[in-house]
């Protein structure tokens, strides 16, 4: 007779496996069951990565689990719809029980809004909960582990130096940080970010914007008592236009002293050309870079392709369409042996992309088009003007 199977004998390892996949509705739904998958419920393993969502009303059920299991949380994300009050303070309240839980695990951070800002939204109670979360803890709690990774790139608030100078004084083993978001506006000037390099000699991996970086930072980043930088992902606005570029010598002595240094360059529609070319210097190794902007690149094409065609492997450009463009274009993908991303956002020929896709037939993802195809799909890239000369340019 063939054994019968019994899912209530499913060991615990199994089960907290299991449970880490499913949403927190079915996962309460599963805890009664039977005595063997409630006690793999409570298994702290089950409870050291948390997903916070509040998008309704009815996900306020989440903050119960907070005084029983927040002691164990090591990675934590929390989604939220800030055009609602109530979400915005439920995200707050979470922030501000892990600051002040009695023993402290955490050391994954992760904030990302959902939706576009409100009128006049500031984010002021989440910047107060991070400034508490990032602050000294209470003598009488007990921080088992410090954070080590903090993402908020898709918390699209302007942040201050602050809570930067907060991370830096009491979380020095953070080894990433991502603080490139979508907020109009940069606070965190050169002056803190270098506090923070200095007392974070962990760091691997920084993702900010130009504005916050400068030669002193560059210099304590090659100090030889510190990990070597792994990743830096730099974004460009023109709120930059009065600050010092970063010399070719700070950037030769930091790829010195990491020399598995990988670089990812974002320059936004706001940011002047000439900029483009006065940031752009041969020793930094880009491997991703992307340039939007109302007017022609490809003299900025044609410098990328001579100072990076052995390091790059992702381009994005926003353009008029030109046959200068079109010509700089195809010589960059000629000598870019290691590109793999192509996304070209100005029409180009038939015969263009015929060529471009002979020299690389390799490329892994590509969005190229013709100006027939961006007029059937009634793309508005940057504004109708602009649009209709990328269609309609030579």
């Amino acid at each position: 007779m063939d054994s019968v199977f019994i899912w209530s004998s499913l060991p615990e390892h199994i089960l907290v496996n299991i449970f880490s996949h499913l949403p927190i509705g079915d996962r309460l739904n599963a805890a009664v069951v039977c005595k063997n998958w409630h006690d793999s419920f409570d298994s702290p393993y089950l409870w050291h990565s948390f997903t916070f969502s509040f998008t309704q009303s009815s996900d306020s059920v989440q903050l119960n689990f907070l005084n029983k299991y927040a002691r164990h949380l090591r990675q934590v994300e929390i989604l939220c719809d800030q055009t609602s009050k109530e979400n915005c303070a439920r995200s707050s309240q979470v922030l501000s029980h892990l600051a002040q839980i009695n023993e402290r695990r955490l050391e994954t951070l992760a904030i990302e809004f959902t939706k576009e800002n409100p009128l006049f939204f500031r984010g002021e109670e989440f910047l107060c909960s991070l400034a508490e979360l990032f602050g000294p803890a209470d003598p009488k709690n007990r921080v088992v582990y410090t954070l080590k990774s903090v993402h908020l790139n898709h918390l699209s608030v302007t942040l201050e130096g602050i809570l930067l100078n907060l991370l830096a004084d009491n979380h020095q083993t953070i080894h990433t940080l991502n603080i490139q978001n979508q907020s109009l506006t940069c606070l965190i000037h050169s002056t803190c970010m270098l506090n923070f390099v200095t007392k974070c000699r962990q760091l691997q991996r920084l993702s900010c914007f130009y504005k916050s970086l400068s030669k002193e930072v560059f210099e304590a980043l090659v100090q030889p008592d510190r990990r070597p930088l792994k990743y830096l992902s730099i974004g460009c606005r023109r709120e930059n236009k009065y600050d010092v570029e970063i010399p070719e010598s700070a950037w030769e002595s930091l790829v010195q002293s990491s020399p598995d240094l990988v670089v990812n360059i974002d320059f936004d529609h706001t940011i002047e050309k000439h900029r483009i070319r006065r940031i752009l210097c041969p020793p930094i190794p880009l491997t991703q870079l992307s340039m939007t902007t109302m007017t022609e690149l490809h003299e900025e094409v044609q410098l990328v392709a001579d100072y990076f065609h052995e390091s790059l492997e992702k381009l994005v450009i926003t353009t008029k369409g030109s046959a200068d463009l079109k010509r700089e274009l195809l010589r960059l993908v000629s000598m870019s042996l290691n590109l793999k991303v192509l996304h070209c956002f100005c029409a180009l020929d038939v015969e263009t992309i015929n060529q471009i896709q002979v020299l690389r037939p390799e490329l892994s993802d590509t969005i190229l088009k013709t100006a027939e195809e961006f007029e059937e799909e009634g793309r508005t890239l940057i504004g109708r003007d602009a649009t209709n000369s990328l269609i309609n340019g030579p």
